[in-house]
């Protein structure tokens, strides 16, 4: 028999699993793609409990600078805005018959990237679904607040 699991936990095994690739150092792809998958459902949950996902924040934020950094002040549509943020992720998990069988980006910055707002979304839901804060949890915060991110 099936027994059914919850997406928040799949999550959270997720991030714990793309934390520790990330520190073992050796694994960047992996974690990028693990801190990907994490960050996208904990945002969900964040969403759903009224929220506003790390993603979301982010993307709004981009979309209001681009009007000031883009010719003639025009805002850059939030679905462009979006595959910018979701390059790195999205170039490791699909294979388009015409795309380069290469990338090219930094999967260290990358991972940490998207480790951060799994990260932030993770926080965000702690009280709501009384999560406990790991060490690589609070680890990774540690260093985002020592280094005044």
């Amino acid at each position: 028999m099936i027994v059914p699991t919850k997406k928040l936990r799949v999550a959270s095994e997720l991030l714990d699993r793309a934390l520790r690739m990330y520190y073992d150092g050796n694994s960047y792809f992996a974690a990028l793609h693990l801190a990907g998958g994490a960050e996208e459902v904990l945002g969900a949950y964040v969403e759903r409990s009224g929220g506003e996902s790390s993603f979301k924040g982010l993307q709004r934020g981009a979309v209001r600078l681009s009007k000031f950094l883009n010719d003639g002040g025009v805002e850059s549509k939030p679905k462009h805005i979006a595959a910018v943020m979701n390059h790195a992720k999205n170039h490791t998990k699909h294979m388009d018959p015409e795309e380069e069988d290469r990338v090219y980006f930094d999967p260290k910055i990358e991972a940490h990237d998207l480790l951060d707002r799994a990260v932030s979304n993770y926080y965000a839901l702690m009280s709501i679904y009384e999560l406990p804060e790991t060490e690589l949890v609070r680890r990774f915060n540690l260093e985002l607040v020592s280094r005044g991110a």
